[in-house]
């Protein structure tokens, strides 16, 4: 094995260490890799291009990068027992680790300058970039290279062949970009980074959107190019969100959503954009919501709901007068769902109590109107999503299943919003829930039913027999009931069934008793009749009366399964 080819001897004597002083087949494919690799980055110098194949560069990219995540500067704090050589060829402190950290940059920029027509390839390329700078360890070592300073004004500046990769490959090169900048430097040197790579993202969608003419040359192929690369390069910074780095990223895409909103009214025929820019909105509150404290989560909330309402009047007239408006707004709805439900996300997944990033910045920032939460714009969203989720729609799987992962996080997390529903919204949301429990996948029925014991639950609570809610939940009873008793069903199905249907049960025990009664009337073999009858009697036995107890209610689903187990297969109709 040799590194002939390697211009530093101490860095090649420290590499041939390690591979001969490591597990051989480990040292052999790093040896062989780096080797073809620089074969392929000769030939890239002497223009033999098209004597390459972009597999090979895909492969070599592919095993690069995975070596980069598990072997390069790796943790000795995190493991028990580490490879000697190993820490001593690429740990912290070696010149093993600067000499392959520079290289695989190296090869990073030569891929993106040579494929940059290779989709595949530069997306693989830009990933080993974000491996290089997603650990703060490795990420201080990367941008002591010359050649990362040159790459990021490069990408800043929107100089070729950059400019030319694709939409993802840009927003991953910007992420990795960001994810860099949070390495450690001295305060002038980062002041200065931020200046190249960020300043000029800015300064040019201000330039450009502050034209008195941009509404008039909002079409041109160069402006709509110049924002679709903006649009792109946040979704990069958000993604680029970690904890230690999210006070700095939220303040930065705050300036810039607001401006989002805008475009929404200039590009509110072309729908490629619209769904660009609530992609923005989505990967903020995905990357950032869980850090963001009360004021902050407010912020993001009233951008939201500004959101929300400008799409609802752009699109108002759409859905009424254009036949092929459902299949046109399927990317719109589907992003405005995530959206929700990454607002949603909040209820249960927030760091922001023991995250001290924002304590400073809260302190006095109260206001005396009405705080926006998480509910409003949420069911602000419901209402523009439920009227437009016809069955032609459902039929997407992706838009079905994220609409009902949706339906089920309100009705578990704002059980009591639900009877608030103007009539013919919760009319709607009824119908979805029934619709998905009688006539969709297994998974969107099994969704529907973990909706039901929150809001019988809610109904209990309230103690509102007229009311809406409470009506609807008697007609679910019945349908949970012939589901279990009826209907063949899957082991995870009877779980989720059994627990809807003792929530219901304690809501509807006199309905519940005249179902049991009804279908025992109905048999004509007396042995079937006699086997129901004591499955059923021992069924009620184990929760009498059915009262919304934790124990009653574990009794009573230990129950439903010996009682599904005794009955299955008696009156099964499909």
């Amino acid at each position: 094995i040799t590194f002939s080819f390697l211009s530093q001897p101490s860095s090649c004597t420290i590499a041939l260490t390690f591979c001969f002083n490591t597990p051989p087949l480990l040292s052999m494919l790093l040896s062989a890799v780096l080797r073809t690799s620089e074969v392929e980055s000769r030939a890239t110098r002497a223009s033999l291009t098209t004597l390459l194949s972009p597999q090979m560069g895909k492969d070599i990219v592919w095993f690069l990068r995975r070596w980069a995540k598990t072997y390069l500067l790796v943790d000795e704090k995190l493991y028990q027992q580490v490879s000697i050589p190993l820490v001593t060829a690429f740990g912290a402190d070696t010149e093993g680790a600067q000499w392959i950290v520079g290289y695989l940059l190296e090869k990073v920029i030569s891929n993106l300058s040579v494929w940059s027509s290779e989709p595949e390839l530069a997306n693989d390329t830009v990933e080993l970039l974000v491996t290089l700078v997603e650990r703060r360890e490795r990420a201080n070592m990367v941008v002591q290279c010359e050649n990362w300073w040159n790459l990021a004004k490069q990408f800043a500046s929107r100089s070729p062949p950059l400019h030319l990769l694709s939409s993802s490959v840009q927003r991953n090169l910007m992420k990795a970009l960001v994810l860099g900048g949070f390495a450690h430097m001295d305060a002038d040197t980062k002041q200065q980074y931020w200046a190249e790579v960020l300043h000029p993202l800015q300064q040019r969608f201000l330039n450009l959107i502050n034209q008195e003419n941009f509404a008039q040359i909002s079409q041109e192929t160069a402006v709509r190019q110049e924002i679709t690369a903006t649009l792109e390069a946040l979704c990069g910074i958000a993604e680029a969100t970690q904890i230690d780095n999210v006070a700095a990223l939220f303040s930065f895409l705050m300036e810039f959503l607001s401006s989002c909103i805008g475009l929404m009214e200039v590009y509110r025929n072309t729908p490629e954009t619209i769904n660009l820019i609530i992609e923005v909105f989505v990967e903020v509150a995905h990357k950032q919501i869980c850090y963001l404290g009360e004021v902050k989560s407010m912020r993001l909330y009233e951008a939201c709901l500004t959101l929300l309402q400008v799409y609802s009047k752009n699109n108002m007239g759409r859905r009424r007068g254009e036949s092929t408006a459902e299949e046109d707004q399927y990317q719109d709805l589907l992003l405005i769902m995530e959206l929700l439900t990454n607002l949603l996300s909040k209820e249960f997944i927030d760091f922001s109590d023991t995250d001290e990033v924002f304590r400073g910045q809260d302190q006095g920032t109260g206001t005396t109107t009405r705080p926006v939460s998480a509910a409003d714009v949420v069911l602000y969203g419901v209402n523009i999503v439920l009227p437009l989720m016809s069955q032609d729609l459902l039929k997407f799987p992706s838009l079905c299943n994220q609409y009902y992962k949706l339906i089920t996080f309100i009705c578990e997390i704002f059980p009591e919003k639900i009877p608030q529903l103007p009539e013919e919204l919760f009319k709607s949301l009824m119908f979805s829930l029934e619709l998905g429990m009688t006539s969709m996948s297994s998974e969107v029925s099994q969704l529907c039913l973990e909706a039901l014991s929150p809001l019988a639950e809610q109904c209990a609570k309230n103690q509102d027999k007229e009311s809406p809610l409470f009506i609807a939940t008697r007609h679910f009873l019945k349908l949970v009931f012939d589901m279990l008793v009826l209907q063949k069903h899957s082991m995870e199905m009877t779980v989720a069934a059994g627990e809807a249907l003792y929530t219901l049960v304690c809501l509807h025990q006199v309905e519940y008793s005249e179902l049991v009664e009804a279908l025992l009337a109905s048999q004509r073999d007396a042995v079937i009749y006699q086997r129901l009858a004591d499955a059923f009697n021992k069924l009620s036995a184990s929760s009498t009366p059915p009262t919304m107890d934790r124990k009653q209610k574990v009794a009573f689903l230990k129950s439903l399964e010996e009682f599904v187990s005794n009955v299955g297969g008696l009156l099964c109709v499909k």
